[in-house]
Order: C-alpha cells, then structure tokens, then sequence
C-alpha cells in the first residue's frame, strides 16, 4: 500500500502546498510576451536534461553540451546522446501528456528515449523499455530492491496510485511520493534515476504545475540537481516508509519545488528578462565578435520591443538603403538562427533564444542571476 502522508495544518508543509496551489489556480500574471516561454521552454529542456545527467555522474557541462550541438561535433559521444535523449523524451512529455494517462506503456516509452543508443556497459539498457529481469542492488544503499517476479504489480500499484482522484491539495504530496515509490522499486535494468525525474516532471505537467511554452516554467530536476547527496540522503529516510520519514521527503520535495518557482517567477517581467538577460546577452556578443554592429542593433531593437517588422529598422540604415537590403539582412539573421518569424511565413520578427550562438550568453545570465542548478561551465 502506498502512503500518501497527512502535513498538520499549521505546518511549512501545508504552506508551501497552498502557495503552489494558487500559482496552479490562478497562474503568474506577468508582461512577458508569450513567444519568449516558448523560447524559454527550450532552454529549460537542455538544463534540465544535463542536471538529470549530471545526477547519474554525466560531467558535460552546458557550455560544452551547447557548443556541440550547435557544432553538430561529437555526435557518437554518448555523454552528448545521453543528454539528447532527456531532451527527447521531455519534447515527448510535452507533446502527449495532455492526452496521454501515465502509464506502464507511456514510462516503457520514457525508458525506451532515455537510454536509446548507449552502451549497455555505460548509461543504457539491455532492456530498453522493459522492467528488468534480474535481482539489482543500489551501491551505498541498504535498501533491498523488489524481486524482478514483483515489479509489475508494484508498478501497477503505482500507476493506479498516481491516476486516483483525490482532493487537488494532495497534488504535490502525491507527485513526491510517486518519486520516492518509483526509485524503491527500481524497475528497469538502468536508467532509473533518469527516467523517475522524468516522471516527476510528466505528473507536474499532467496536474496543472507546469504548463509548457508558458509562465508556468521551471526545472523540477533542479531540486536534486544542487546538492545529489542530499537528494539520496532523502531517498534512503523514506526509504523507512513511515508518515514522518514520508512527509520529511515531501518536505524537501516542496521546498525545492518552491524555490524553483520562485526563480522562474523572474521570467515574467519584461523588464527583467530585457535588462538581465537579452540586452546583457546581445552585448556580450558583440563583444565577442558574434555578431556585427548592425546585427547588434537590430537585436537590441528586438529585445527593446519583442516584435518587429522590417520597417521598424529603416532609422538604423542610411537614407538611400532599400527595403531589399534589409530583408536580405534579416534573411541571413534568419538562417543564423538569431531570429524567427512570429508566424511561418509572417512578417514580424522575434528573438531566437536557442540554437544559436546566444545560447551560451543567455545561460550565463542566468547563472549569474541565480536561476540554474549547475554552473555553465562546471565540471564538478
């Protein structure tokens, strides 16, 4: 049977339960244009995929993961696919999980991303997609894994444990508790840890916490990321499976989970994400050559008013240059990745915040702004 532990009323747990439970009813009011989380979204799916994989002991930094995948360099590096893979399998989260139930079915196909071309004597699986069939160990742990014979109705449990309806307060409690069953039970060969933040982050979805390409953004696997000691200190006390060690687990899960918001909150303040992190970004590349002057002015423009047109940039030209000559300069912006239309085929621009050489800019402010769980450049 599974435990879901009661907080007493005036405790720091039901708090935090009623803090996050307004942010799901009533969102985060904000003046951030809408493009940017979904700009954002993709920049959270990379950290959140390499904190995963630096969990599992994966020292790939961000600076390096972003340069690589701009590079398209070291494409057999299986510490690269590692954290490929997480970003699939979160793309593939966002995509189904309105739709889908959490399931044997749909964590099998979590399980399948998340160790898809890796070495079976590294960070894959023999079984991809399928519970394992023989007795494991955790090192360090004196928890004694379930038999392989019990793993699916264990899991069964835990499926029907996660898609009963309950009063929408236990949310939380439940999605932490579904955290610290799936890693007790420990049901595939390996790829556990990976595939249970995954989990977290699909439940956290599926009940309204995260919306994705929203104002409702923010790293879950960050709560584990900044101290992984802690994280499997937490795991083995409720491990003893009583209310007390369970709500001490809920406890760390929430505040984590508190803080992260937080920080996300940030985001929704035009003026913050313009003055912090783009106008800061587009200077530092222009410093470092990335860009040229015009290409400086025109996303400092963009920043400054999050849409523009090819009109809006005739002042940053001189008198006799045509409309031609601008839209053969944004066209090269455009296969740079620098910007995008707001709209395919549209007329109106918009920053790009991935896939180009502002990433690693972007990232480092908001390192230095406090918002990730690793450092850009770590290899701790």
């Amino acid at each position: 049977m599974i435990i879901t532990p009661t907080p007493a009323f005036n405790s720091i747990l039901t708090d935090i339960i009623v803090e996050l439970q307004q942010l799901r009813n009533h969102g985060v009011s904000g003046s951030t244009e809408p493009w940017v989380f979904y700009e954002l979204k993709n920049l959270f799916h990379i950290v959140e995929a390499l904190a995963s994989a630096r969990i599992e002991g994966n020292h790939t930094t961000l600076a390096t993961f972003v340069e690589k995948r701009l590079d398209k360099t070291d494409t057999d590096n299986e510490r690269l696919i590692e954290i490929s893979n997480l970003i699939e399998a979160l793309e593939f989260i966002d995509e189904h999980i309105a739709t889908t139930e959490i399931s044997a079915q749909f964590m099998y196909k979590l399980h399948e991303i998340v160790v898809k071309n890796l070495s079976t004597n590294k960070e894959g699986d023999s079984r991809p997609g399928a519970y394992r069939i023989e007795p494991r160990t955790i090192g360090n742990s004196e928890h004694v894994l379930p038999h392989p014979a019990d793993i699916k109705d264990l899991m069964d449990e835990l499926y029907e444990y996660i898609n009963q309806p309950c009063d929408p307060k236990l949310d939380l409690l439940k999605i932490a508790i579904a955290h610290h069953r799936f890693v007790w039970v420990h049901p595939f060969g390996n790829g556990n840890g990976r595939t249970v933040r995954l989990l977290t982050y699909a439940m956290l979805c599926k009940k309204g916490f995260i919306i994705p390409g929203s104002a409702r953004l923010f790293n879950p696997t960050a709560v584990f990321a900044g101290n992984r000691e802690k994280y499997y200190d937490m795991l083995a006390i409720a491990d003893k499976g009583d209310e007390d060690s369970l709500r001490n687990w809920c406890l760390y899960v929430l505040e984590g989970l508190q803080d992260e918001v937080k920080k996300s909150q940030k985001l929704a303040d035009r003026d913050f994400v313009k003055d912090q992190i783009l106008l800061p970004t587009i200077a530092w590349a222009s410093e470092k050559n990335i860009t040229s002057e015009i290409e400086t002015k025109i996303l400092s423009r963009l920043a400054r008013k999050q849409i523009i047109k090819a009109g809006d940039l005739k002042d940053l030209w001189p008198d006799d240059y045509s409309h031609v000559v601008i839209s053969k300069r944004l066209g090269k912006m455009r296969a740079q990745h620098f910007i995008r239309t707001l709209k395919p085929k549209g007329r109106e621009y918009i920053l790009q915040l991935t896939g180009n050489k502002l990433t690693r800019g972007i990232l480092d402010r908001m390192e230095q702004e406090g918002m990730l769980p690793v450092k850009v450049d770590d290899h701790a």
